[in-house]
């Protein structure tokens, strides 16, 4: 049984709690080449009194194991923990397991952490022990409050998509990323230019006309399958004159036309270093935004002399995904050649092996004078039905200009330059 009053134990729901935070703390212990970690009941005692507002302790616990919950309550420093996991599952998930692990980390060992000492006695066993919870309680606020931006990061770039955004299945994704300085140091950047908080005005996605689509007006026609219904009343030789004449009153009725993906292609040659490679992160994330709003797909590929591997959010994305495409953002860095022309062919190669249907667009991002291979480039764009808009950032590329269907210019690497990337 566990010390916090009025948890169930017994429950699966709760114990299945425990074990995912387990099992993110064996992971964790496991790259350090720790041994086994603490037991579930601990696990949910911990989590429960960060997710709980006003956690009150019971007297059938574990003794050793409520002296640690009695030096959490009593610490000054849980405030700052709590500020970020209240009724927060995932926060709170990821502070406990950074809490247990510094805890662990702090006392070399569960006996350690007790004194060593196999007596009851609280005073004597409680010795270092509170030290031990206040550095833990310390590295749990900062993971918390990561864990907290990521889910707001994800759950900003999905907005509105109908996706299915929990992260309970990313627990270990999240912890990663809660400690991963370039992904802090990307969130401060959209942060400092809003890159995911202004409210882009959408294009309305093209129509085609379609017997059995939504009405959308009214025209003149033969199609009896349209017919508006006051024309039933008319007498019928009037109305066989009319369907031959083809005046009869139809309704319009359309359906959206397919439409592909948007494919983000960013340069990260050396050149790149710095403010202008944070800018194009920013937009990359401000661009799947969109795309996902606009239920279409969204790929990325950063390129240098060569294209990387590439990533892809669906259409119905889950929380992990984007997760995932968080961390593969973060972690590029700057540096190498480049290569437009392979680029812009690497990512036709992906459109047409993963067979798209409709328009698709391909955004550039880049700084690079390199020569392009225009009549190349248009010929493969066209066959996969893409579309190439290219930003060209404190630079000009008259190739590149030539093979655009949209070619635009940044200089100042400002918010109304996202937002200028976004609408073209």
């Amino acid at each position: 049984m566990g010390n916090i009053r009025g948890v169930d134990y017994s429950d699966p729901a709760v114990r299945y709690r425990g074990e995912r935070i387990i099992g993110l703390l064996s992971k964790i212990l496991g790259f350090r080449g720790r041994g086994k970690p603490i037991g579930v009941d601990l696990a949910i005692d911990v989590f429960y009194a960060l997710f709980l507002p006003v956690p009150m302790l019971s007297d059938s616990g574990d003794l050793k194991e409520r002296m640690i919950l009695e030096a959490m309550l009593r610490s000054p420093r849980l405030a700052d923990v709590k500020k970020y996991t209240i009724a927060d599952s995932i926060a709170s998930s990821v502070a406990a397991a950074s809490f247990l692990y510094h805890l662990l980390n702090a006392s070399q060992s569960m006996e350690n952490m007790w004194g060593g000492s196999s007596s009851n006695d609280r005073e004597e066993s409680s010795r270092g022990l509170s030290s031990s919870v206040d550095e833990a309680l310390r590295e749990a606020a900062k993971t918390a409050g990561s864990a907290k931006e990521i889910e707001a990061a994800v759950n900003s770039v999905a907005a509105g998509s109908g996706s299915y955004l929990n992260l309970e299945d990313a627990l270990q994704d999240v912890y990663r990323l809660a400690g991963s300085t370039e992904l802090r140091e990307l969130l401060e950047y959209l942060r400092s230019i809003k890159a995911l908080k202004p409210a882009v005005s959408m294009k309305r996605r093209r129509k085609a006309k379609y017997s059995r689509g939504e009405i959308e007006g009214y025209e003149l026609g033969s199609d009896l399958e349209r017919v508006e219904p006051s024309e039933l009343a008319i007498p019928q030789i009037l109305f066989y004159a009319k369907m031959a004449e083809s005046k009869l009153t139809l309704y319009e009725k359309k359906l959206p036309e397919p439409i592909g993906p948007i494919y983000m292609l960013l340069d990260k040659s050396g050149s790149m270093v710095g403010t202008k490679m944070l800018w194009a992160k920013a937009v990359t994330i401000a661009m799947a935004r969109r795309a996902l709003s606009e239920g279409r797909a969204f790929y990325i590929r950063f390129f240098d002399s060569v294209p990387y591997p590439m990533v892809k959010l669906r259409r119905r994305v889950r929380g992990r995904d984007v997760a995932k495409m968080l961390d593969y953002i973060a972690r590029i860095k700057a540096s190498g050649g480049t290569d437009i022309t392979r680029a812009i062919l690497a990512a036709v190669e992906d459109l047409r092996s993963h067979r798209v249907v409709g328009l698709s667009d391909i955004v550039l991002v880049t700084d690079g004078e390199d020569r392009v291979t225009v009549d190349l480039v248009k010929g493969e764009l066209r066959r996969a039905k893409a579309r190439l808009f290219s930003v060209m950032i404190h630079g000009d590329n008259t190739d590149l200009r030539e093979a655009s269907d949209k070619y635009l210019k940044v200089t100042s690497l400002s918010t109304g330059d996202v937002l200028k990337v976004i609408e073209i």
